[in-house]
């Protein structure tokens, strides 16, 4: 009793202990959870608040748990302690009935005796007999229902031994009447006081009763101090768990209302945040992981003629042509594949018109790291490409023009201090072989020669003038040829590569022009200007591009200065053309690398034949 008063009071202490910590818990609540206006900071208190609030949630109701187990528990304890004590109180009242029936059967017996010896009368003999079967019997039991009572079994051993000889006295007794008549057997019974006497026998069964009265009511009170407890301990863990179920009920009431106004503030930012999203004049979309969109601004549905209603649940391929919906799927794609923020061009046909569009797209990646969405927010572009087209077409206009300028400058310049001179000599030499006989072989000689150099003039200056790629002559021999004239100088070592001539010789005639004429200027620049030893002339076909790198080893130049010359210009403008890109490394005395690459989609080529 001692060790369940003891386990009540650390029960009761720790129960206190807890509630305390409890209720501080739940004072600690942030009064100003709401105090944000904006949704980042919602969500951030939000995220500080809600482990709190599991905590302390999952606190009460560990409590309570550990409360109804306990109830539970001792319930059982104490149902096991009754039980106990019932089969203890009946196992002490059937001793007691026991020994009640011992001692009325040992009366029965002695005065069954003194009957027969008085009387004679076999009567009174038939108690005797029948008892003297069962009392043995009940002192076995009781013995049995003795079994943890040393001093009870020592009792009844007693009890045994002098009721033995007692049945032995009273058989002597019988024995006596029957064979020498009443006198003999009234002495021998006066002769043997002792054995004659019941009275120890009921002192044995007395002490016997008084013990097992004794249990009786140290297991009553037991049984009462059990139940006592129980009742008090019933009674407190009712009040804790009322106690905590109210905790519990103020704690939900007071989450629901955090929840209720964080609903609130989120719907409003929600709208806030909505309102600019549809006010923007960029598009914005969202579109979960299959494709389908769920969630569009009205600047979407203004550009595509479409209502948010008609386009939620739909893909790109729903309203937009396959094109340019495997174009923006692409792009999804890498977004899903690379799980980061991307930047990009995209078109987009609408009414049969095209648009270019600025977009970002990056992932959307919820708190446990999944990526469930992705977002774009695309700015139309269209109306600065085209002014960028049109200021590069009017570039390379610009260019042209300033190249036949140059050009019929440099022709100009070839028949005034060339051709003409030529042609001028050889008139005087004709007009002087005319007039004056003297010399006039020798005159004559000279004006042919003069008219024969100008011919040669006028037919390298028509040579670099007209292209020499004609449709059914191959690039590759043309680009031969120009470079042939370094050779024969005898000055420069030529080292010329072709990669891809099929590819190559299939090329659109435009292009083969382009490439011809970049060649060509390239090659005058080294030949003019350089002073190389050696020549690189390389023209590949790949699989996405084609590559065109002239290399000399020459005195070089600054790149940074020069490049900006109408020749570089020229260059620039034709590769422009195709869309293609033009890279000049040069220093001096580090020689000079031209290098363009034209990708294959603008590169025009035809089938081969």
């Amino acid at each position: 009793m001692n060790n369940q008063n003891a386990l009540l009071q650390r029960f009761g202490a720790w129960v206190q202990k807890g509630m305390h910590a409890i209720a501080s818990k739940f004072r600690r609540f942030p009064a100003s959870l709401f105090s944000a206006i904006n949704e980042r900071e919602i969500i951030r208190k939000l995220n500080i608040s809600n482990p709190n609030y599991e905590k302390n949630l999952l606190v009460v109701s560990l409590v309570i748990i550990s409360g109804i187990v306990l109830l539970g528990v001792k319930t059982y304890q104490n149902n096991l302690s009754n039980q106990d004590t019932y089969q203890r109180v009946d196992h002490t009242r059937q001793v007691l009935y026991d020994a009640e029936q011992i001692s009325a059967a040992m009366k029965d017996l002695e005065l069954g005796v003194r009957g027969y010896v008085i009387t004679g009368d076999y009567t009174f003999l038939g108690p005797f007999y029948s008892t003297r079967q069962t009392i043995f019997t009940r002192i076995n039991n009781l013995k049995n229902l003795s079994g943890e009572n040393t001093a009870q079994q020592a009792r009844l051993d007693s009890l045994k031994n002098h009721l033995q000889q007692k049945l032995e006295f009273l058989e002597r007794s019988i024995s006596i009447r029957k064979n020498k008549g009443a006198l003999a057997a009234e002495s021998f019974i006066i002769k043997n006081p002792d054995i004659n006497r019941i009275v120890f026998l009921d002192n044995i069964i007395g002490e016997i009763k008084a013990e097992e009265n004794k249990n009786l009511t140290v297991r009553k009170e037991a049984n009462a101090d059990s139940n006592e407890i129980f009742s008090r301990l019933n009674m407190i863990l009712v009040a804790v768990l009322i106690l905590l179920v109210t905790a519990t009920f103020l704690a939900l009431r007071h989450n629901t209302q955090i929840s209720l106004k964080a609903k609130l503030l989120l719907e409003k930012n929600k709208q806030i945040l909505q309102s600019i999203i549809d006010n923007t004049s960029s598009i914005i979309y969202v579109k979960d992981m299959y494709g389908r969109f769920s969630l569009v601004n009205k600047q979407f549905s203004k550009t595509y003629g479409i209502t948010a209603e008609e386009v939620i649940g739909k893909t790109m391929y729903d309203i937009n042509k396959d094109a340019f919906a495997d174009e923006n799927t692409r792009n999804d794609d890498q977004v899903i594949e690379e799980r980061k923020l991307i930047e990009l061009e995209e078109n987009i046909s609408i009414d049969g018109k095209i648009f270019h569009y600025y977009s970002i797209k990056f992932p959307l990646i919820n708190r446990n790291g999944e990526l469930y969405a992705i977002a774009t927010i695309s700015t139309d572009i269209t109306d600065i490409i085209q002014k960028q087209n049109l200021q590069r077409q009017k570039e390379i206009i610009e260019n042209k023009i300033e190249a036949q300028e140059n050009e019929r400058k440099e022709i100009g310049i070839e028949l005034h201090d060339n051709i003409s001179q030529l042609l001028a000599s050889a008139k005087m030499m004709l007009d002087t072989a005319l007039y004056n006989v003297e010399q006039k072989d020798a005159r004559l000689e000279k004006a042919r020669n003069d008219v024969f150099s100008a011919i040669n003039e006028t037919r390298k200056l028509s040579h670099s003038l007209v292209s020499p790629v004609i449709p059914e002559q191959q690039i590759t021999d043309a680009i031969q040829k120009l470079t042939h004239a370094l050779t024969l100088s005898g000055k420069m070592k030529l080292q010329l590569k072709f990669s891809g001539r099929k590819q190559l010789n299939n090329l659109d005639e435009k292009l083969k022009l382009t490439i011809y004429r970049i060649t060509q200027e390239q090659i005058n620049n080294i030949i003019k200007y350089s002073r190389a030893a050696n020549v690189l002339v390389q023209l590949d076909a790949s699989n996405n591009h084609i590559l065109l790198k002239i290399s000399d080893d020459g005195v070089g130049f600054d790149a940074a200065t020069k490049s900006s010359g109408i020749g570089f210009k020229n260059i620039a403008s034709r590769v422009d053309l195709f869309t293609g890109t033009m890279k000049i490394t040069a220093s001096p005395g580090q020689g000079c690398t031209l290098e363009i690459i034209i990708p294959f989609s603008n590169a025009g080529i035809l089938p081969a034949a």
